[in-house]
């Protein structure tokens, strides 16, 4: 297995991996990457709605070998989009 480094970067932060996660292939790092982004957004979907959220993943060489993005947004439909929410 080998160890790659998953860092965080969106509008407001970048925080950077420095401990690393052994993935046993690539699709486990794909896998990771986008679980921890999925993590991350969970806990403050509003914060991350209408900006990007990446996860930028390194290798032990420190090469960026993989982006995982997510996007967040939500529009109201125009015949409710002046409703009051119950």
């Amino acid at each position: 297995m080998a160890r790659y480094f998953f860092d965080v970067h969106d509008t407001h932060l970048s925080a950077h991996d420095y401990e690393g996660t052994e993935c046993l292939d690539r699709a486990a790092v794909k896998t990771e990457a986008l679980r921890a982004l999925c993590q991350i957004a969970e806990d403050h979907p509003d914060r991350y709605a209408g900006q990007g959220l990446n996860v930028i993943v390194r290798n032990s060489a420190d090469q960026s070998v993989l982006t995982a993005t997510l996007n967040l947004s939500a529009s109201w439909h125009p015949k409710h989009a002046r409703d009051d929410a119950a």
